[in-house]
C-alpha cells in the first residue's frame, strides 16, 4: 500500500511539473530559460525513478547458465542488492564478467521493472596443446586464449603437441603464443572438408620448431604435411591408395614435404 502511494504521488508531482511548465511556455517564456527548466525537471525525473522503491533489482537471469563461477554470482548480488535498475553500472558487470575466459563477451540489459537479464557468449576449446612430453594439456580457444588445463586429454579434441615452444607452461586466461596459430586454425577448418584426410581420425597434430605439422593418425601413422593440406593430386592419388591398402598397418610415417614422397615402413 505504502508503494503504491508513493507511485501515486510521484506521478502527481510529475504531472504538475508539465502543466506548470506549459503554462510558463505559454507565456512567452524565453527559449534558454524553458530549457533549462526542462533540463531540471529530467534531472527530477530521473532522482524519482532512481528513488523509487518499485525499481528495485529482484532478479538475476543469466543465459545461458553454468558459465559463471560463484565468486561472480557474489559479484552481482553485491553489486545490486538493495539497488535500483537505474544505479546498475552495466558496463562495469560486462568487464568483470569478461575476465572469466570462458565469457568472449556478457551483455547487460535492464529488464523493467525488477529484473536484471545478462546474455553471455561463451568461448568453447578448439585444440589441446601440450608443451612437454608427460606435460599438462592446456585447452585452448579458436583466439588463442587458454581456458584450462588438465593432466590428462579429452578424447573430443585433437592434440597439438609444441614441444619446440618456447614457453612451457601456461595460466588460465592467458594466450597462447604461436605466431602460426591462425595458419593451423585454417588448416584444421579444411581437414573437416577435405575429400581424402577429412575420413582420416587425426587425434594428434606435432609442431617442430619451423612450424611444420605432422598429423597423427588413430592407428599411429604420422603424416607430415609442412604447413598446408595443399598438395598435388598426383600425390593424393597414391596417398589415398596407401592408405586404403592391406598393407596401411605396416606404415610408420608418409613425408609429403618433398617432390617424392617418402614412406617410411615398420622396421
Amino acid at each position: 500500500m505504502a508503494k503504491r502511494r508513493s507511485r501515486l504521488l510521484n506521478a502527481r508531482g510529475f504531472k504538475r511539473a508539465i502543466f506548470g511548465l506549459s503554462a510558463l511556455l505559454g507565456k512567452g517564456l524565453p527559449w534558454g530559460l524553458a530549457f533549462g527548466l526542462v533540463g531540471l525537471l529530467s534531472i527530477s525525473v530521473k532522482q524519482m525513478l532512481h528513488a523509487d522503491p518499485y525499481f528495485q533489482v529482484e532478479l538475476i537471469k543469466v543465459f545461458p547458465s553454468g558459465v559463471l563461477t560463484g565468486s561472480e554470482h557474489q559479484f552481482l548480488e553485491a553489486q545490486t542488492r538493495g539497488r535500483s535498475l537505474f544505479d546498475i553500472n552495466l558496463k562495469e558487470i560486462s568487464r568483470h564478467l569478461e575476465r572469466n575466459p570462458k565469457v568472449k563477451r556478457a551483455e547487460v540489459v535492464r529488464a523493467l521493472p525488477k529484473q536484471l537479464s545478462i546474455f553471455i557468449a561463451t568461448r568453447s576449446p578448439f585444440i589441446q596443446i601440450q608443451l612437454k612430453e608427460g606435460g599438462p594439456y592446456y585447452l585452448a580457444a579458436s583466439d588463442q586464449l587458454v581456458l584450462s588445463a588438465q593432466s590428462s586429454p579429452r578424447p573430443d579434441l585433437a592434440v597439438l603437441e609444441d614441444f619446440g615452444s618456447a614457453k612451457k607452461s601456461y595460466s588460465v586466461g592467458s594466450l597462447y603464443q604461436n605466431k602460426d596459430f591462425y595458419l593451423l586454425f585454417d588448416l584444421l577448418e579444411a581437414l573437416k572438408t577435405d575429400p581424402l584426410l577429412g575420413k582420416q581420425n587425426v587425434s594428434r597434430l606435432s609442431r617442430d620448431q619451423l612450424g611444420n605439422l605432422t598429423l597423427i593418425f588413430q592407428d599411429g601413422i604420422e603424416l607430415k604435411i609442412g604447413k598446408s593440406v595443399s598438395f598435388p593430386e598426383s600425390a593424393r592419388a597414391v596417398l589415398r591408395s596407401l592408405l586404403n591398402s592391406e598393407d596401411r598397418n605396416q606404415i610408420l610415417y608418409i613425408d609429403l614435404r618433398y617432390r617424392d614422397m617418402i614412406i617410411k615402413k615398420k622396421s
